[in-house]
């Protein structure tokens, strides 16, 4: 091959090792960044598919924000409480009659606090129905037992309404002095095999390893499709509202 042409040739393959090189390196560069931006997509928190790093999660709907199971756990204290019911007369010839006091005398439940009171809880409750009893000073002796039967038979059904129970959608507790707390209580109120949403208030006070809650809220017959009892061809009827009221001991468990 004549001199200019291997000069040539050498200058035309010159250019081509460069380029190589070149190439070579690029892609080593690419890959170092490529395992760099691995390492980096592990250190950093999970996204929760918007653009932003994730936040750790609120508290579901109802929940305290606390651990699961670090809640204290209260027993109701069935000897220590009292739930009453009391019940005004109305109609044409209210002065007749006698309103109702009404004591509920079988019932069971449970509280779930946290450690410190103050914050979110729970409430369960289950009365028996026909343990419902009528304790007025009012209504003589001789008549009771024929007032019973009748709000066990023809009011509250209980044969075929055998419990009441109430069960706690949000329980939100302040304290408001020494072992002293405001509590607003909401939740389902099941009567007569009606549920309906009620809301109250209640004072709370610890006392060593038990919590004392009391309060009152009023519910109507109507609401529960519950019968309002009457006597002397209906001039002598129950009120539509009932007026429940509370003083429950709770020990812890």
């Amino acid at each position: 091959m004549p001199e200019s042409t291997s000069r040539a040739a050498r200058r035309g393959r010159a250019p081509a090792n460069t380029n190589s090189k070149y190439f070579f390196l690029c892609m080593a560069v690419i890959a170092l960044r490529l395992v760099a931006l691995g390492s980096e997509s592990h250190s950093r928190p999970a996204r929760t598919g918007s653009s932003f790093p994730a936040f750790a999660s609120a508290p579901a709907s109802g929940e305290s924000g606390q651990e699961a199971g670090n809640e204290t756990h209260f027993k109701i204290n069935r000897e220590k409480s009292r739930i009453t019911a009391n019940v005004g007369v109305g109609g044409m010839l209210k002065g007749l009659g006698h309103s109702h006091v009404i004591a509920i005398r079988d019932f069971h439940g449970e509280v779930l606090a946290n450690p410190s009171i103050v914050g979110s809880g729970s409430v369960r409750l289950t009365i028996i129905a026909n343990s419902t009893a009528e304790v007025g000073k009012e209504i003589e002796e001789k008549d009771r037992p024929k007032v019973n039967q009748a709000m066990h038979e023809e009011a509250l059904e209980t044969s075929r309404f055998p419990e009441v129970a109430f069960r706690s959608r949000s329980v939100t507790v302040k304290e408001a002095g020494d072992h002293q707390y405001d509590a607003s209580i909401s939740g389902d109120l099941t009567l007569h095999g009606v549920t309906r949403p009620v809301s109250f208030p209640a004072k709370i006070r610890a006392e060593g390893n038990s919590l004392r809650a009391s309060g009152a809220f009023t519910i109507l017959h109507e609401t529960y499709g519950i019968k309002r009892l009457s006597a002397a061809g209906g001039t002598i009827k129950a009120k539509d509202e009932i007026e429940l009221s509370f003083d429950i001991v709770a020990d812890r468990d």
